[in-house]
């Protein structure tokens, strides 16, 4: 997405926070594509769904994020897929994040137990939906220093693994994010703008 696309859409998303996070009225019903039937009901008002309802558990020790595995998408042979060496790598690098970001978010920053535990859970469904671990990390610290709290962590997260499952382009997405953060966007109004700028990314 060009970067003068990208101004206007962020532009008008903080018209959108200015006013309090409500969308205009023909924008409430708009679902970002390719949303399964249960995840589509989670969308209120226009509004994006947190990345989990209730008490946080994580992907449970599987190698599938829980959106695929609704859509029935993921591989049958889990174990197999796990043994590959990318696989692998991967499991390290977000294992080795979730231990960085424990200590920077327990120890460094004195951040509450659920802001916490947003962070490591929407670090590891961005990292595991395709956001490369760096950018995923950065993105859960920075939205935690400007301090949004655990459910705006979520949504973020949540979008921009809609953007790396979508064919997104993660540096405009990360981008955006970064200036939404900068000008003090709200975290749901910032969080649909990630999901626009994907969808149209596919256009």
């Amino acid at each position: 997405m060009g970067a003068r696309m990208t101004a206007a859409l962020l532009a008008s998303v903080v018209l959108v926070a200015m006013s309090g996070g409500v969308v205009a009225a023909k924008d409430e019903a708009w679902v970002p594509p390719g949303l399964s039937d249960e995840e589509r009901q989670e969308w209120k008002g226009g509004k994006p769904p947190g990345w989990t309802q209730g008490a946080k558990r994580g992907w449970r020790g599987k190698d599938c994020p829980p959106g695929l595995a609704k859509k029935g998408k993921c591989s049958k042979q889990e174990t197999a897929a796990a043994a590959t060496d990318t696989q692998k790598t991967l499991e390290k690098q977000v294992a080795e994040g979730i231990e960085r970001l424990k200590k920077w978010g327990r120890e460094k920053m004195k951040l509450s137990p659920a802001v916490v535990d947003a962070m490591l859970i929407g670090f590891e469904g961005a990292a595991r939906s395709g956001v490369p671990v760096a950018t995923a990390e950065q993105t859960v610290m920075a939205t935690a220093e400007k301090g949004i709290g655990a459910s705006g962590i979520e949504v973020i997260t949540r979008a921009l693994a809609y953007g790396a499952t979508h064919g997104g382009s993660l540096a405009d997405l990360e981008a955006f994010v970064r200036q939404g953060l900068a000008r003090g966007v709200a975290a749901d109004a910032l969080a649909l703008g990630v999901y626009r700028q994907a969808v149209e990314a596919r256009k």
